[in-house]
This record gives C-alpha cells, structure tokens and sequence, in this order.
C-alpha cells in the first residue's frame, strides 16, 4: 500500500435546514410534531446563517470528495429540498466528487418518501439511486453507501435484509487491499458517553449489520445522525474507526461541541482526521485524531 494515492475528504452530516411549508395542510400528522420542535427552540440551535461559511470553507479545501452523511432537511418538505440544493450549491457542482446520502428527517413523512423527494434533489451525488451501491474515489479507495432509513414516528432505523444481502455481494467484489469507507446515516455504535443518546433512534436488529461490518477488516464508518462529535474505534468492532463529524451549524449547548466538519487525509495505511470547527468567532482547525497504519492490514480481516 505504499504507493497509494493521498485522498482528501469532507464529511459534514446533519445540516437541518428547515422551512415551514407554504400550505399549512401539510403540517398535519408527523410534520406537527417537528414544527412544534421547530417553534420551541430547535430553530434557534441551527444557525443556517452559519451555512455559507461552512461551503466557502469547504470549497476553499479543495478535497478529492465531500460525503454529506444525511439530515440535509428537516420536515422534508419541497422548500426544504429547494433550499438545500439552492444553499449547498456552491459544493454540489461536480456529483463525481460529491456524495449525498439521506437520513431519517428527509424521509420524514410517507408522503415524501412517496414521492422520492430527496432521489429528485439528490440522487446525482451517488451512483444508484437504490442502497446499497459502490462508487470508487480513484484505484484504492472505494465508498460503500447504506440506506436504513424510513418514514415512522420514531427516529429509528432498520436496514433491510435484502439491502443487507446485496451490501456482502458488493463487498466481497472490493479488492482485499483497498482502502474502505462505509457511509449511512446511522451510527452502529456510539462512544459510551453517547450511548444512551443513540439509544432511542437507534438502528434497530443492528447485530446482522455489526456482524457483517466485522467480518470486513479494517473500514472507515461515516455517519450522523447523534448531533456531536466523534472518531472511536468500538471495542466489539475493533476494525472500524467511526466518524461522526456532529451536526454541521448548530449551535453547542457547552461549547465543547462546536459546530463543524471533518477534514479526512488518507495516505497509504494512514487516516488524519481534521477537525474544522466554528468557534463563534472564527475558524478553528486541529488534528481531532490520527490513525498511523490503520489500513496496513486491511485485507487480514477480510471473509
């Protein structure tokens, strides 16, 4: 692996943009419930005046690829689907070097999963419109898209056992030695701290999939989802280094959680994760962890 290419990637998950619908019929049912949250106090966590900033940053990097793991709306209304494309433009140009993958609030009613609204915004910025799929980000490093999410009144998740299926085909076709990074919404595992976070929306029957991702060796794991920050290796799944870069301009509660994204530098076996955060101020960049040789023995894991 010594002569693998250095690959820069952006990952951003959970941007939340929202706007009420211009038909107040379509606030019954699910949609109720969120505007509601929208209206006590949500609103006001997701600065989206912070948006521009972050995709002038993001294009100033210049990365190989940029992954936006999911939650890019709200209510999953039109408008907000609009916004999104409108607002994200300025990092939506190339869909060869972008990824877009859903989470549960852009198929947060039946209605607009019904109507595929998010496969109509965004299903240039990935190669199938159905999960799984592969795409290649050059000769040695390949991304791995899931899709668990549904329409429900909960938040949680389920990934199907025929998506499941096909995603071991799909795998097994990846050269042993590549670099591997798998992206969904949802977490498997959440750091102990985050756990009881997770819980309530959580991938539900996840040990298929847990079982499934150890038998892969050694993968990056992409998600959201939890709105904070962090890169950990599972002790039960000791092969996969998850990233979680939090939700991208809301506001921290602490200020140990600011607002932001990942910057992610594979070089041969090694992974750098960079922290690029919104201090209320100013930008702040630091190196959030490294992984020195992390894929050197990638294929060793491998069914």
């Amino acid at each position: 692996m010594g002569n693998t290419r250095i690959v820069r990637i952006v990952h951003l998950s959970d941007i939340h943009l929202w706007r009420f619908p211009r038909n107040p019929l379509a606030l019954l049912g699910k949609r109720l419930v969120g505007a509601t949250e929208l209206l006590l106090g949500r609103a006001r966590r997701f600065e989206l005046d912070r948006l521009p900033a972050v995709v002038e940053r993001v294009r100033a990097l210049q990365a190989d690829h940029v992954v936006i793991t999911g939650d890019l709306t709200t209510l999953a209304t039109p408008e907000e689907f609009h916004l999104a494309r409108r607002v994200l433009g300025g990092i939506l140009g190339d869909p060869a070097r972008t990824t877009v993958l859903p989470g549960n609030h852009d198929r947060y009613t039946r209605m607009a999963t019904r109507l595929r609204l998010f496969e109509r915004t965004f299903s240039a910025f990935a190669p199938a419109v159905e999960y799984p799929w592969v795409r290649a980000l050059g000769s040695d490093t390949y991304l791995m898209g899931l899709d668990p999410t549904r329409p429900g009144l909960t938040a949680q998740g389920v990934l199907p056992a025929a998506q499941l299926a096909r995603a071991r085909v799909l795998a097994a076709a990846i050269p042993p030695s590549a670099r591997l990074i798998v992206a969904c919404h949802y977490p498997v595992l959440a750091p102990e701290e985050h756990a009881r976070e997770l819980a309530s929306k959580a991938l539900r029957r996840a040990g298929g999939v847990i079982e499934w991702l150890r038998g892969l060796g050694r993968h990056l794991y992409l998600c959201g989802h939890v709105h904070t920050t962090w890169a950990f290796r599972p002790r039960s799944l000791e092969d996969q280094l998850s990233l979680n870069p939090g939700a991208a301009v809301m506001k921290s509660r602490t200020g140990r959680n600011p607002p932001g994204f990942f910057e992610i530098t594979l070089q041969g076996p090694d992974v750098v994760i960079a922290r690029h955060a919104w201090t209320g101020h100013d930008w702040k960049q630091w190196i959030y962890r490294e992984e020195r040789g992390f894929f050197a023995g990638a294929a060793a894991g491998k069914d």
